[in-house]
């Protein structure tokens, strides 16, 4: 059992040794515009949701769903998000191929997350993603806003998507 027990130890820590020496050697690709693999993408995701569902529980959207509340989001939203995120009539180019790990473009793909984490991600950011943390630059408020918009952006009244069709 404990030549089994060393064996394994060994066999770990050259695989430990391999990628450390394959990272040292610049053998990993850094390119922001690669296609990262799905593998990465799901080990990636699952994390973030996670994390998110761990920092937000407890959090309830303050905001109902009004017409003034998702337009204001809205608002927010193509002022602040959309330079990364795009709009239904303008994707992203740069956030959909330039980021590693792409921006998610929320008008072609609506977020799997709830206000509550949405709002946690706007406010603290999400490490080694390009998404910055906002708090300082708005107030809890807008930040609400704009996770009540998104949250709802699959699902948005006529005269808000009408607004969400029209370039800035």
């Amino acid at each position: 059992m404990k030549k089994v027990v060393v064996s394994a130890l060994l066999v770990f820590g050259c695989i430990l040794l391999l990628l450390a020496a394959s990272l040292r050697l610049g053998w990993w690709p850094v390119a922001a515009t690669a296609t990262p693999p799905a593998w990465k993408n799901r080990f990636a995701q699952a994390a973030l949701h996670a994390s998110l569902s761990r920092e937000s529980a407890g959090l309830t959207n303050p905001l109902q769903p009004s017409d003034d509340v998702l337009f204001d989001g809205l608002k927010i939203f193509k002022s602040n998000c959309a330079g990364c995120h795009g709009t239904r009539s303008q994707p992203s180019q740069w956030g959909a191929r330039g980021f590693y790990p792409r921006v998610p473009q929320f008008a072609d793909e609506r977020p799997k997350l709830s206000a509550p984490e949405m709002f946690v991600a706007i406010k603290q950011g999400i490490r080694y993603t390009g998404m910055g943390a906002w708090e300082g630059m708005l107030s809890e408020e807008e930040m609400w806003k704009v996770a009540t918009f998104l949250e709802h952006i699959g699902s948005l009244p006529p005269e808000v998507e009408a607004e969400f069709q029209k370039n800035q």
